[in-house]
């Protein structure tokens, strides 16, 4: 599917959803930049637009003796299942970060959900494992960090991602209607 979007406020119509920079708005006769959106994006998409808010977090490395030692290990994570593989984890946070990179999605990790239960997330297998390697690091003298953290948070649709969701539903309407006799 082919979404043509550019980076300029609030023009939408059957054919393409972008935005101005200017306040005038314009005829829509400027060049458009196709974004092709895949069908596993389309998934994350629809998935928001039915519960507004999905959880994700994302697994860090600290120190407890150098406060700014702290690095993201691995992010976005968003879990199905406690024992959900590294390589399944992986192939949806790189939807999820080429979500973002379209501008269609935000990844909040300061801003989890208040009535979700991160339990598939803190006692995944995955994270076992994250645990783990930074407890085996922790012997290492020269293993800077020895606390392996989880920071909890929550992906919404940006603006644009809201636009885009509509379209595709539109699209998708109109192709089912296209289809019945």
């Amino acid at each position: 599917m082919l979404i043509k979007q550019d980076q300029s406020p609030d023009c939408c119509s059957d054919s393409c959803c972008h935005s101005h920079s200017s306040d005038s708005k314009k005829d829509c006769a400027h060049s458009h930049d196709p974004m092709t959106i895949t069908n596993e994006e389309m998934d994350v998409l629809m998935d928001l637009v039915q519960y507004s808010y999905i959880p994700v977090s994302r697994f860090v490395m600290s120190s407890c003796k150098e406060e700014e030692a702290r690095f993201v290990s691995f992010a976005p994570v968003y879990i199905n299942a406690l024992d959900d593989s590294m390589e399944i984890v992986k192939e949806i946070g790189t939807v999820l970060s080429e979500l973002e990179k379209k501008q269609l999605i935000s990844l909040d990790y300061d801003i989890p959900l208040e009535d979700y239960d991160y339990t598939l997330h803190s006692n995944s297998v995955l994270f076992a494992y994250f645990t783990e390697t930074v407890n085996e690091g922790k012997k290492n003298p020269s293993f800077l960090c020895d606390t392996a953290e989880i920071e909890l948070g929550s992906i919404a649709l940006t603006e644009l991602g809201e636009k885009v969701s509509v379209q595709i539903r539109h699209e998708y309407n109109a192709a089912n209607k296209a289809i019945k006799p």
